[in-house]
């Protein structure tokens, strides 16, 4: 797996050789650079106007108002595209939460769907747990419980892999939430690894 290199952000400015105290200028608007493009503190997703990380690109966010987890999937699917499989893996799924996913997949806008939840789901939200059975009977769902407190996303849209990694629960969250949002195949087939052989 190839990780984020300064080196080859380097590679990207083009400049002669100069004096070290301009080699030190070059060197601080490269960090610039870095931390504008991947450190975000974010209100909401719209904040990124149509972004979202290119192959290999990593975003580390901060949230500075209530959203979750799901709302990186509406965001996807509104920027990027039809969903061919959505995998998530959380502690909590409420319901409201829980019908949206199933109307974007009747839409035709999820062609699949995995869901990995602790299996606490069944005594503390039964009624989420009797729906997941009930949706995931006639459609592409597969549900899997388990002792789980992971909180990961992935979405497969076209050549896109998308890793969401974070605090937030597909529930009502907190203010405040911090998110990882990567684009990388390697790292999405290990994540999905971990959570389908649980």
């Amino acid at each position: 797996m190839k990780l984020w290199s300064l080196s080859e952000e380097k590679k990207e400015v083009k400049a002669e050789p100069q004096a070290q105290a301009e080699t030190q200028d070059r060197s601080e608007i490269l960090r610039t650079k870095f931390i504008q493009k991947h450190f975000l503190k974010i209100k909401n997703l719209k904040n990124l106007v149509g972004d979202f990380p290119l192959p290999g690109q990593v975003y580390f966010l901060f949230t500075l108002k209530s959203f979750n987890a799901f709302t990186f999937i509406v965001y996807t699917i509104k920027n990027v595209g039809i969903i061919d499989c959505l995998s998530l893996s959380t502690y909590s799924l409420n319901e409201r939460i829980l019908n949206s996913i199933i109307k974007w997949y009747d839409k035709g806008q999820i062609k699949q769907i995995n869901i990995t939840i602790s299996d606490s789901i069944r005594h503390r939200m039964p009624k989420v747990n009797d729906l997941l059975e009930l949706y995931s009977a006639d459609r592409n769902i597969n549900i899997t419980r388990a002792w789980n407190h992971s909180k990961i996303t992935l979405i497969k849209v076209a050549s896109h892999h998308f890793v969401i990694e974070g605090s937030g629960n597909f529930s009502e969250n907190a203010m405040h939430e911090q998110y990882i949002w990567t684009n990388d195949p390697e790292v999405y087939d290990f994540r999905l690894s971990c959570i389908t052989n649980t």
